[in-house]
């Protein structure tokens, strides 16, 4: 019997959203808690990445997960069209699972050269149905998280990247430990136990991985999935700061204006003028 891939509420897809951005070089690395489907129309893409340099083929679609510290630094502008998906849309698919594993341990996927013509039209489909500032209708973004899942299905085939170093390896267990679990109630050591790794190799091991402690990583994460929740819901901010990871009201507010020097309530204004 074959499976059929369950339709996720749009209410659960807050971050599903589609760019078509002329970019430099990006100031500082970033991360943010979806999936990114690239596709680079013109100039040359390269990523920095915590595992080394990347460079996106242009015309062929490439995807990997914000959750890993990433940055832009072409030296001249590259013509994009993105497509973010947030991970409440493709954890608990089975027919995604297996390009999930791989883009949670750090893997970039790509389509290939056969395929560009057609991953152009869907990409260009995506930008215009789910593009910034415009609310897409229902049935259009159902219908294109629907497409987005097929097209992830069909990227995981294909021979998977060799591993790098023992300290990277743990870190990417961990990474893909709170990429599953970082709006709930984690630890490190429930972090580390997860990752079969004990909680003082861990910290070393994922710092010097990505250049941060564990829990820097955790709360940045939180962050970028509040700011989604400030940007795309009416939620109140106390059922923001629960849903983001956050235990109480003044650890969210303390944790948002160290990293924006704003309140969230200000954060929300700003982006409503």
């Amino acid at each position: 019997m074959s499976r059929i891939l369950k339709v996720v509420p749009l209410a659960q897809v807050i971050g599903l959203r589609a760019f078509h951005v002329t970019s430099g070089p990006m100031p500082r690395s970033h991360i943010h808690p979806e999936l990114e489907f690239n596709l680079v129309l013109s100039g040359t893409a390269r990523y920095t990445t915590a595992a080394g340099p990347v460079d996106l083929p242009r015309g062929r679609l490439a995807v990997f997960w914000g959750g890993y510290p990433h940055r832009l630094v072409s030296e001249r502008d590259v013509d994009f069209l993105w497509v973010t998906v947030p991970l409440s849309a493709v954890i608990g698919q089975p027919a995604l699972q297996s390009a999930l594993d791989r883009l949670l341990q750090g893997h970039f996927l790509y389509g290939t050269a056969r395929e560009a013509t057609h991953d152009r039209f869907l990409m260009r489909r995506w930008e215009e149905e789910l593009r910034l500032g415009r609310r897409p209708v229902a049935d259009e973004a159902e219908i294109c998280l629907l497409e987005l899942h097929a097209r992830l299905a069909r990227l995981a085939t294909g021979r998977r990247p060799a591993t790098g170093a023992v300290e990277a390896r743990s870190a990417e267990r961990m990474l893909a430990v709170i990429a599953r679990g970082y709006t709930g109630d984690l630890t490190v050591e429930e972090i580390a136990r997860a990752a079969g790794v004990h909680p003082t190799y861990a910290a070393m091991a994922f710092k010097q991985a990505l250049g941060m402690p564990i829990w820097q990583y955790v709360t940045q994460l939180r962050l970028a999935h509040a700011r989604r929740l400030l940007s795309g819901t009416d939620w109140g901010v106390d059922r923001i700061a629960h849903a983001s990871g956050f235990q109480t009201r003044s650890s969210f507010y303390r944790a948002f204006r160290q990293a924006h020097d704003q309140t969230p309530t200000e954060y929300r204004s700003a982006g409503e003028t």
